[in-house]
């Protein structure tokens, strides 16, 4: 199976000191997935809405299942000359425009994004990931919600607030693999046809 994982730092690995992330480790001993982490930092939606399609095609094969993951929306709710970087109804657009159309290739999934140290743009990010999950639920596509969780649990928020106030080390993106490791939409995600 072909995984493509589009997404911001937080699909990358920002931060993490094995440089695997929350997907890497999400996958790890899986040898029969090839993972493409296209994850990009900094990126907001709108910027992963104008290059998935270009970087999703030469990965694209009928030869053997695919599946294309998405994950964004923290950078969205970061303030540029006093205003969201994108707004919540163009994250939405941006979000809606993937998801369909991606999901015309194979089957897709979207994973909300996960809590920051900032509460101003916490608190955007938790009120987008509520909609994002609304968005895919009417667009009958799976969605893992790590938001309330990784909030809950605080470990993501103490080893971001330690290191840039964003992203994690190796034990934040462990807890956030193992939140979505363990959802039966994940395991139905990643399983060879």
């Amino acid at each position: 199976m072909r995984l493509i994982a589009f997404g911001d730092s937080m699909v990358a690995g920002a931060g993490d000191p094995d440089h695997l992330g929350w997907i890497g480790r999400a996958l790890a001993g899986r040898r029969s997935i090839t993972l493409y982490n296209l994850g990009v930092r900094r990126e907001t939606s709108a910027d992963i809405a104008a290059r998935w399609r270009a970087e999703a095609t030469p990965r694209l094969t009928d030869q053997e299942p695919m599946r294309i993951v998405f994950s964004f929306g923290a950078n969205d709710c970061h303030l540029e000359n006093g205003a969201p970087r994108v707004s919540q109804a163009g994250t939405l657009k941006n979000a809606q425009g993937m998801l369909t159309q991606a999901g015309a290739h194979c089957p897709v999934l979207l994973v909300g994004p996960p809590p920051v140290v900032d509460p101003g743009v916490c608190a955007r990010v938790e009120v987008l990931n509520d909609h994002l999950k609304a968005l895919a639920g009417r667009l009958k596509v799976p969605f893992i919600d790590v938001f309330q969780p990784l909030a809950a649990d605080g470990l993501w928020r103490e080893e971001a607030a330690a290191w840039d106030g964003a992203h994690p080390g190796a034990g934040g993106y462990q807890r956030m693999a193992d939140l979505v490791g363990a959802h039966p939409a994940w395991r139905a995600f990643t399983l060879l046809d």
